[in-house]
């Protein structure tokens, strides 16, 4: 009995095609079902970078059939140095690249490894970003750690203190309301970990 039809399935994105993922599994049509190896294709499938769930199945008389998931872009990731990356929600690295997704907050980090390893120790940094939302997020440079949780710079070197709250959404709540109500041209600093108690440090001398 020989392989008739490869099914495939890809969810979460379009990052890899079809043909990407038949040629990373090296299941190929007309090859013996007996001789298709569904764990060595897993473990092919799932070095690439991008794939964060794989599963290979031969399905009798003459059917194999592959489902992909895709990592998401979550942030990016950068250090002091300006080595550049794309990651997902679990700090997990995606991709290397030359410049930041707009599109995604960034976070400061001591150390990016090769595409497929984990950064570590940046899990508050992670539920901060998870709480930006994107009109917030054009506001923001980067978000950073502190001795006293995490911090933001803002377009214009405004740095807001968040604080370390179980809850990010609730200074960033507070944030997005001072931001409506001010202009950042005189502002220096914005402190929202207390609770709807933001206080706002001017210096006279950036509004020359």
């Amino acid at each position: 009995m020989d392989v008739d039809k490869i099914e495939v399935v890809i969810t979460g994105g379009d990052r890899l095609s079809q043909e990407d993922v038949l040629k990373k599994s090296g299941i190929e049509l007309s090859q013996s079902m007996l001789s298709v190896d569904s764990e060595t294709a897993e473990k092919s499938l799932i070095g690439n970078p991008w794939v964060e769930e794989v599963e290979v199945n031969r399905n009798w008389p003459s059917v194999v059939s592959i489902w992909v998931s895709l990592r998401k872009p979550f942030a990016n990731a950068v250090t002091s140095t300006g080595v550049v990356a794309l990651i997902d929600s679990s700090g997990i690295v995606i991709e290397r690249t030359s410049k930041r997704s707009a599109l995604l907050p960034t976070i400061l980090v001591e150390e990016i490894g090769l595409p497929g390893s984990e950064i570590t120790n940046i899990e508050m940094l992670i539920s901060a970003a998870r709480e930006v939302t994107p009109d917030v997020n054009e506001w923001i440079e980067i978000i950073t750690p502190v001795a006293t949780g995490v911090r933001l710079k803002l377009n214009g070197s405004v740095f807001v203190d968040l604080g370390a709250p179980n809850d990010f959404s609730v200074p960033l709540k507070d944030l997005k309301a001072v931001l409506g109500q001010v202009e950042l041209t005189c502002i220096q600093s914005i402190d929202v970990s207390i609770q709807e108690n933001p206080v706002v440090v001017r210096d006279s001398s950036r509004c020359n």
